[in-house]
């Protein structure tokens, strides 16, 4: 009987040896995928590309710990959806221009572009005197 014991116990100590040098699984080693969703194509020169190059420098900078996975726009969600989409968390992230959701509030556009005719160093400028970008998470709130 007592050898009997130490065979079983001989056998479970060598798989859970053999399974303590498997790989870890994703979750235990904090590997994250996030969902970029874009109002635009994929391929769209500048626009689709940008977004996949945030993806790449994402990944890099986290060293892997976080990936990317990037959809163009009706891929995931419409194209005019992805702002909603982040709010209900079916997205993490979205790469489109503030001024398609004037609708939910005019505040928006402030942050899409330069207005009245700004020069790049002035725009950023006026954003800070009224609250800076955090201005612009109170509109999305």
């Amino acid at each position: 009987m007592k050898r009997r014991k130490f065979v079983q116990g001989a056998a479970t100590a060598g798989v859970a040896a053999a399974a303590s040098t498997l790989a870890a699984p994703a979750i235990s080693q904090g590997l994250k995928e996030w969902k970029l969703a874009m109002s635009w194509p994929l391929n769209s020169p500048g626009l689709g590309t940008s977004g996949q190059r945030v993806a790449q420098r994402i990944t890099q900078l986290s060293g892997g710990k976080i990936s990317v996975k990037v959809y163009g726009g009706g891929e995931l969600v419409p194209a005019f959806g992805v702002f909603d989409a982040v709010s209900a968390g079916d997205a993490d992230m979205y790469h489109s221009a503030e001024y398609y959701w004037q609708g939910k509030h005019k505040g928006f556009n402030f942050f899409t572009a330069v207005p009245n005719a700004e020069t790049a160093i002035q725009h950023p400028a006026k954003v800070k005197k009224y609250g800076g970008p955090e201005g612009g998470g109170e509109l999305a709130a």
